[in-house]
């Protein structure tokens, strides 16, 4: 299987790329960056290095390879580290914290996973980056916490991104899941978001909007047949539904810095056919956002519907999310990557495609709205 570190040693050409003037203003950053210029040319003064801690569950580690691994730390997982790197530190490789430890078959670390593509795109644009993943799967955002509070409550960051488990911000009618409970989501991002600025004062903590799983919307649509049009249907109503979740726990926890609007862009993708948003065997355009059936896949996929490769990102869809993340955390203009981007390239993506995920996530983030899609229902009022 494609693991990105066997060729971390780039080539030479790729090691004399410079980021000769970058100037933007990044919500992450206690300063400006500017370019300041002398005889020899342009300077880009130094910036000191960001640790950044993304907590969630197999939505930010991806699940399956090769994005789980990508941009990992073999061997040790970088515990410890603290320096700029384009690998990634599993905070919970190794533990020996019960409800921490990596124990779902065949999804073994160290992981990389989103914050690894993360890392990658903060290493070509010459953002000193420290990228750190504490991931539980299937855990949710309070389940998480009590568990991992002590690496999440650290002085140390400067940036912290909190996802939710897919099921825990939408009512059941729509997840399909019993342990549903939105009240609790928003609950848990402000007792997060307290804990972190407990410790870490200026820290910005940011909320990581998921998309629409695929078996989740077969499940809301399926009657006694599949219906193409029920399902489509299906998927608007996921994504609107996260979409206002996010943002009702983005108000009630005021000191939330922003929300990056992944699910919103996984439609974006979808409605610009981008992305073939039916994995089901929709004829659209576009290549697939979720992981599907995979044969040798590891962790294993089954060719049914409610397999959790049709819930899981492939690496369009992990790509995509990194993308959103990297334009709304550090303000980068990702259409500056273009064809030459290296994760792209590491994870099997066409030039072409990951041109057109880029422009995906640049306008998800520069036009994001802030207005719920359904103002009549406060999603925090929901509960179980």
């Amino acid at each position: 299987m494609l693991n990105h570190n066997s060729s971390r040693h780039l080539s030479s050409h790729r090691r004399e790329r410079q980021v000769t003037c970058l100037c933007f203003v990044a919500m992450s950053f206690f300063l400006v960056v500017g370019c300041a210029t002398n005889a020899n040319g342009p300077v880009t003064p130094p910036v000191r290095t960001q640790h950044i801690l993304f907590v969630g569950d197999s939505f930010t580690h991806g699940r399956y390879l090769p994005v789980r691994t990508y941009n990992n730390t073999p061997v040790t997982g970088g515990l410890g580290s603290v320096a700029a790197s384009p690998q990634v530190v599993d905070e919970n490789f190794d533990t020996t914290v019960p409800a921490r430890m990596e124990s779902q078959p065949g999804e073994t670390g160290p992981w990389g996973g989103i914050p690894g593509i993360f890392a990658e795109l903060a290493y070509e644009a010459g953002l000193p980056y420290n990228v750190h993943i504490e991931a539980i799967s299937a855990t949710t955002l309070i389940d998480n916490y009590n568990a991992a509070k002590s690496v999440i409550d650290q002085p140390l960051w400067n940036s912290v991104v909190l996802q939710e488990a897919s099921f825990e911000p939408i009512p059941v009618s729509l997840s399909q899941d019993s342990q549903s409970d939105p009240a609790t989501f928003c609950s848990a991002v402000s007792t997060i978001e307290q804990g972190v600025h407990g410790v870490a004062p200026s820290a910005n903590v940011y909320l990581y909007e998921t998309w629409a799983p695929a078996d989740t919307a077969y499940e809301d649509s399926f009657t006694t047949s599949f219906s193409p049009s029920a399902y489509l249907e299906s998927l608007n109503v996921l994504t609107a539904a996260y979409h206002d979740a996010y943002l009702s726990a983005a108000t009630h926890a005021p000191h939330i810095a922003g929300i990056a609007p992944v699910g919103d862009a996984w439609a974006l993708a979808w409605n610009n056919s981008i992305a073939n948003p039916d994995p089901y065997g929709g004829s659209a355009p576009g290549v697939s956002l979720s992981f599907n059936y995979q044969p040798g896949s590891e962790p294993t996929t089954y060719d049914a519907p409610t397999d959790a490769g049709f819930h899981h990102p492939s690496i369009y869809g992990a790509y995509l999310s990194g993308l959103v993340l990297f334009q709304k955390i550090t303000g980068t203009d990702v259409r500056t990557f273009g064809e030459s981007e290296q994760a792209a390239a590491a994870l099997g993506i066409s030039a072409n495609v990951a041109v057109q995920l880029q422009q995906v996530a640049w306008e998800s983030v520069t036009q994001q709205s802030n207005q719920p899609v359904n103002p009549s229902v406060d999603p925090c009022a929901l509960t179980h």
